[in-house]
């Protein structure tokens, strides 16, 4: 009879010999053409923590958004703040929506955002934005965090 340490050697070179003799199965196959990627929004925040008062910076990045998408030249754009002890219905929105005053043939996607909010009280503020594209489309981000705390 085979000790149990020499059948679980013996196994685990076969496994690792199979993987090896897969890898160029692989490589070889032709690449099928990928699905656009779904549109993404990210939110974040810097500085996640500091004492007051803090200017936090929020950035946000459309992915998977083609760059010369005319829907998403100049889009509309909400930014939302919920401060400590509010829910998102009470929540302080700033609305922007910019015109575009080009020719659509130069039409550029706008992919990246940036607001800066000055927070004075202590506790913790939550931020969304929105963007909404010409055709109506809309993309959430979710929530960036920052904790304001008191100087004591």
């Amino acid at each position: 009879m085979v000790p149990s340490r020499w059948r679980r050697t013996a196994c685990g070179l076969v496994l690792a010999f199979l993987g090896v003799v897969a890898l160029p199965v692989e490589a070889g196959k032709p690449k099928t053409e990928e699905a656009p990627r779904k549109p993404k929004l990210k939110l974040m925040a810097e500085p996640s923590v500091g004492f007051t008062p803090v200017t936090a910076l929020l950035t946000a990045n459309l992915t998977g958004v083609a760059p010369d998408d005319a829907n998403f030249c100049h889009p509309a754009v909400t930014w939302i703040r919920i401060r400590p002890g509010q829910s998102e219905d009470q929540a302080s929105r700033v609305h922007e929506d910019p015109v575009c005053r080009h020719p659509e043939s130069e039409s550029r996607a706008a992919t990246s955002f940036i607001k800066t909010f000055d927070l004075y009280q202590p506790g913790t503020y939550l931020f969304r934005i929105i963007v909404e594209g010409k055709d109506h489309r809309r993309f959430e981000s979710g929530t960036a965090q920052v904790v304001v705390l008191r100087v004591q």
